[in-house]
């Protein structure tokens, strides 16, 4: 077995083992404090936190390094229009960008929980980021911003000038640009409604945009590979029940993220709780986890002896070597 093999195995391994460190560390903090929060976010501020935000990190980490062959991923819509979407790749390194910030920048926190006086908010509000809460916040994202510079600016030198650009290339780095100079203008220049982006009367957290984004991202990956027969990205082939599973699985995440947007809609005309005592944003939350955990389970079964070869350059011996041993032998 090749380093490779072992390195891309244990990567996409560590994925599944982290949603269920999130699952196991959310269970003993609502046991030991017996509570029930309303969403995964909210237990930021219980002593899971720190789960929370080494698995986000770590997740975003193994999505980062698991890069493939990237560009542009065609899918049928409705059956009946071809469209062209970025691939699962692309996908995963665009979901890397928005991980961490649903760690560092916090949901709010509601006002009966803790003294008004501790709070950034404004008179009439319910709920918004703790005072003492902010010095954290504000030096985790500044870290996130250096971490982005160093990274994009590392891509632009060992990338190949010679490389074809594949479509879809430029959304990744855009993105991380364009979050990177957001945040820092929203954190420490225009910060009065931090971790608010207020318009007028139109209000949105960054916790929740980047939230969206990412499960977003996650969906798309699934409904990609459960609506094309042939992947590219594959050296291995699905088998048919591995194809079936990709639709179903498909399927639930396209109802998840229905569910989960739906519940936005509800609470933003003012029906925060469609179901009184019963935590309906974080069932939806695990529910898309556990999904994309168990379709990323199954591609890893896939995928679990590709052969992982790094292709020699034009006109070495290398290449002639490996040209004559994948030439059948009469």
């Amino acid at each position: 077995m090749t380093t490779a093999l072992k390195t891309h195995r244990y990567l996409r391994l560590s994925f599944v083992f982290a949603v269920g460190a999130l699952l196991i560390g959310v269970t003993i903090a609502s046991v030991a404090g017996n509570y029930l929060k309303g969403s995964i976010s909210y237990y930021y501020w219980t002593p899971a936190r720190n789960v929370l935000v080494g698995v986000l990190i770590a997740a975003s980490v193994a999505m980062l390094v698991l890069n493939g062959r990237g560009g542009a991923a065609s899918i049928r819509l409705f059956g009946r229009w071809n469209i062209n979407v970025p691939s699962p790749s692309t996908l995963l390194d665009f979901a890397a960008i928005f991980g961490p910030l649903i760690a560092i920048v916090p949901t709010d926190m509601k006002k009966t929980e803790q003294g008004l006086t501790t709070f950034t908010c404004e008179v009439n509000e319910v709920e918004c980021l703790p005072k003492a809460a902010l010095p954290d916040v504000q030096n985790a994202v500044l870290t996130y911003i250096f971490a982005v510079a160093v990274i994009l600016a590392v891509m632009w030198f060992v990338r190949s000038r010679n490389a074809k650009r594949k479509p879809f290339a430029l959304l990744v780095p855009v993105t991380a640009v364009i979050t990177a100079l957001a945040l820092f203008v929203l954190t420490f220049v225009w910060n009065d409604a931090f971790p608010y982006i207020r318009l007028g009367g139109w209000s949105v957290s960054i916790h929740y945009l980047a939230t969206f984004l990412f499960f977003a991202a996650f969906a798309l990956v699934v409904w990609i590979r459960g609506s094309r027969d042939d992947d590219p990205e594959d050296r291995t082939p699905p088998t048919p029940r591995q194809k079936r599973w990709y639709k179903g699985l498909a399927v639930a995440m396209a109802l998840d993220i229905l569910f989960l947007v739906g519940l936005s809609v509800f609470a933003w005309i003012g029906f925060e709780d469609l179901f009184p005592g019963f935590p309906e944003v974080m069932v939806g939350e695990f529910a898309g986890l556990i999904v994309f955990a168990w379709f990323w389970a199954i591609q890893t079964r896939q995928r679990w002896n590709e052969v992982i070869t790094p292709l020699p350059r034009e006109g070495s011996v290398t290449a002639g070597e490996l040209s004559r041993r994948l030439t059948p032998v009469e």
